[in-house]
């Protein structure tokens, strides 16, 4: 009994000992190794295992240069770019080598040897994390934008020789910049170095189906007024504002604005400098022009038969519609304003041709009412007399600038439909008389040397517009 108990505390004691020297040789390898990367850790596709920090980050270093600096190749269709990720990609180097020697690490120098055999079996991946910077990447975008990238494009109705036809949309087409991020990031550690560029699809808000649903098929009405084509700023005018309007769809019930339509006449538009009515006066001011279309389509509408919610007489007759006829507008102040009180879909179709602009409504059949627009002359105002001194003319001499008589106006519309008839009363409008004036000689004659010469007759100069000519339309 006395032996095996000696011979249980020899074996337990060669136990402990045995046990003492491993711990003591785990302990003496994990002082000397303990600053290093465990073995079976990879940062990306770099294997690191037993190498130190230093060693790590020169070794990462280097194949992250290298992968920068291999050219990428981005394609769409037939279209390529070549994408230099060196500048445009930031890789985190020292994160994850950090990462990666903390890896199975532990104040425990036993549990750190377990760890350390458990990465031998089981070896450990750290992601080489990266980043795309924003300003760089963003000329890369815009250049691929610029070869690819389009707006969508709405179905739209097509006018020709008065035959309509309908122009299908098409998509539009923008570059996903998340997902192509997302797949550059990828191709810099891949050996593949040609990826397709992501895109995604724009769908038009107008599709072909939408319109033909509108039953849209035949013309309506139409108006036409001329313009003189050799004022160039206000043909010029005139056709800006007509392109805007061309193919404006007018729904059933809804309320049609001008300056909503036409938008905001200024220099940055295109719009040009052209005479203006202003206080009684014909000056010259960006979008002169303007309101002959606004007139114009005022008739239309009238010969339509809409309701008029909104609409102003120039100050001064106007040239190109009868009296009554007119329709001034001014972005932000004055407006012109109609509704489409008819049961279907308006389309307007705007021709400037030569020195005639036309208007005209289509949809989906003609009007079955007979309508005429009549303007009556309530009464007319004689220009008033205003004397002024002219101290370029002579004393005794006088100089005369007629005036020309303003107006009051009723416009009627006549509707026969079904053989009745109907009269009814459109506007009462005054347009203001411009004064006659008498310019008075205020300057001294030159001395006489001879017979005195007979004292001409008074003549308008040369610059004078004669009587009656017709005043030039606002804006």
């Amino acid at each position: 009994m006395i032996l095996m108990s000696r011979k249980f505390y020899i074996y337990i004691s060669i136990l402990l000992l045995c046990i003492t020297c491993s711990a003591y040789g785990i302990y003496s390898y994990e002082s000397r190794h303990g600053d290093d990367i465990f073995g079976g850790v990879y940062i990306g596709q770099v294997y690191v295992g037993g190498l130190s920090l230093k060693q790590a980050t020169e070794k990462l270093k280097k194949y992250v240069e290298e992968s920068l600096n291999d050219t990428i190749i981005l394609y769409y269709s037939e279209k390529t770019w070549d994408f230099n990720p060196k500048g445009v990609i930031d890789v985190k180097i020292d994160r994850a080598v950090e990462e990666a020697l903390s890896e199975g690490k532990s104040k425990n120098f036993i549990l750190r040897f377990i760890n350390r055999q458990k990465l031998s079996r089981m070896p450990k991946k750290i992601d080489l994390a990266a980043e795309i910077k924003e300003d760089p990447f963003k000329a890369t975008i815009e250049r691929i934008s610029k070869d690819i990238a389009r707006e969508p494009k709405n179905a739209r109705f097509k006018i020709v020789d008065g035959k309509i036809t309908i122009e299908n949309e098409i998509e539009g087409i923008q570059v996903d910049q998340e997902s192509l991020k997302q797949e550059i990031l990828k191709a810099i550690w891949s050996r593949e170095r040609k990826i397709p560029v992501p895109v995604t699809t724009i769908k038009p808000e107008v599709t072909a189906e939408t319109l033909i649903k509108m039953n849209i098929k035949e013309e309506v009405a139409s108006f036409s007024t001329k313009f003189d084509k050799s004022q160039v700023g206000r043909s010029t005018n005139i056709k800006l504002a007509a392109e805007k309007l061309e193919g404006y769809i007018i729904p059933p019930g809804e309320v049609f604005s001008f300056n909503d339509a036409v938008g905001e006449r200024t220099s940055k538009e295109g719009y040009k400098e052209a005479p203006i009515f202003f206080k009684n006066e014909v000056i010259s001011g960006i979008g002169g022009g303007v309101c002959q279309i606004s007139s114009t389509l005022y008739n239309l509408a009238l010969l339509t038969d809409l309701e008029i919610i909104e609409r102003s007489n120039h100050s001064l007759p106007v040239s190109y519609v009868p009296l009554g006829r007119d329709a001034t507008v001014n972005y932000g102040l004055i407006d012109l304003k109609f509704r489409n009180n008819t049961e279907g879909y308006l389309l307007l179709h705007t021709e400037v041709k030569d020195d005639t602009l036309t208007v005209k409504f289509y949809g989906s059949k003609k009007n079955d009412k007979n309508i005429k627009i009549v303007s009556e002359v309530v009464k007319k105002i004689p220009p008033p007399v205003t004397v002024k001194e002219d101290y370029s003319l002579e004393k005794g001499k006088i100089r005369i600038q007629e005036g020309k008589p303003g107006y009051q106006v009723k416009v009627w519309k006549i509707v026969s439909h079904n053989g009745t008839q109907e009269k009814k009363l459109v506007s009462t409008d005054t347009y203001n008389p411009t004064a006659t004036i008498l310019f008075v000689g205020k300057k001294d004659p030159p001395a006489q040397t001879g017979t005195a010469e007979s004292q001409e007759e008074a003549k308008p100069p040369a610059d004078t517009p004669p009587p009656g000519e017709p005043a030039l339309g606002n804006q």
